[in-house]
């Protein structure tokens, strides 16, 4: 039988708040200590703009910062998922830690088998501080203005974008290291950034977004672990809701795509994303869409999250087993790259 507590932890286990300091303080000890598996290793907002962690972070922070934080995590969690973001070219969140291309184009001149040598270096290096979750790579075709992806994507030619994240994600989980590819369904035009606007959507036809459908596709076929769905609407598809929030988004994903594995939200806190919600109803509403992990800030409304989504359950708004199945899910990645 379910119990109260065993709700409890599955909304935790959900959740994937994001630090932008490895500090395992009384925040992350209450959270691994109630059901918490996840957690991202982030960055500050000007590193995440600058694409490039600061001149502070890169002197000071050391292995054994992270080392440290997922030895703790882990003595209260068990298995654990360490997140970080480690782009092809774009944010790099372990800086000097790892391999790393200074741009995403200089990913353009590299043989597939090369590319799939470089995610496997990047992951060794990962998997030596605990990391064992890539936010990363960037799989989204950019051809029109789009602040958000700037220096983040790799090409306008989808194809082209397919046969380097592929082998790119190839590289990586031969490691033990999940991938996650990101922006699904594609994001080839947003006018604004969705952390700025609480009104940019993706414009354009179903023909125009099939365009851009191919790198996903590639990283199904190579068995990536994890899908994040993007934080706008996209038009041709649900104008209504932002695709972590869209059922629809979700089921193009589970059932055209075959999809099967980790489906992981952007940030559900960014005004992109909000709309004029709580991060608590968005979270509601994600996990109703059968989004799975929830990426947000860090801070007091992790636990005001959770306590959402503990309600919701009760009230019928989702169904226990959906919570349940989700979280399952969870521990089970973190378990199987453990």
């Amino acid at each position: 039988m379910t119990t109260a507590a065993d709700i409890r932890r599955d909304a935790n286990a959900v959740l994937l708040p994001a630090h932008s300091d490895i500090v395992f303080g009384e925040e992350s000890r209450v959270f691994f200590q109630s059901g918490g598996v996840a957690v991202l290793l982030g960055s500050t907002r000007d590193e995440y703009v600058a694409r490039r962690m600061s001149a502070a972070r890169i002197a000071f922070e050391t292995p054994g910062d992270f080392l440290s934080y997922v030895a703790q995590a882990k003595s209260l969690a068990g298995h654990v998922l360490i997140a970080v973001d480690h782009e092809i070219g774009g944010v790099h969140r372990l800086h000097d830690l790892a391999p790393q291309l200074v741009h995403p184009t200089a990913a353009l001149d590299m043989s597939s088998e090369e590319m799939e040598t470089f995610g496997r270096e990047c992951a060794t290096a990962a998997a030596r501080l605990g990391v064992n979750l890539f936010l990363a790579p960037v799989l989204d075709a950019v051809s029109g203005v789009n602040p958000w992806l700037l220096n983040r994507s790799l090409s306008v030619d989808p194809e082209v974008v397919a046969v380097v994240t592929s082998a790119f994600i190839s590289g990586v989980q031969s490691c033990r290291v999940a991938a996650t590819a990101k922006h699904f369904p594609g994001h080839h035009v947003t006018a604004e950034d969705p952390f700025d606007s609480e009104s940019v959507t993706v414009p354009g036809t179903m023909a125009e977004l099939e365009l851009g459908f191919e790198p996903y596709r590639a990283a199904i076929r190579v068995g990536v672990k994890a899908i994040m769905t993007g934080p706008v609407p996209v038009e041709a598809i649900d104008p209504s809701q932002p695709a972590s929030t869209s059922r629809k988004v979700v089921d193009l994903l589970r059932s055209e795509f075959g999809f099967t594995g980790l489906i992981i939200s952007d940030d559900i806190d960014l005004p992109g994303t909000l709309r004029g919600r709580t991060v608590s109803d968005v979270a509601v509403e994600a996990l109703r869409a059968g989004v799975e992990l929830l990426l947000l800030a860090s801070g007091p409304q992790v636990k005001l999250v959770g306590d959402r989504i503990v309600q919701a359950v009760e009230a019928g708004e989702i169904p226990e087993e959906t919570l349940a199945a989700a979280a399952q899910k969870i521990r089970k990645l973190a378990k199987d790259l453990s």
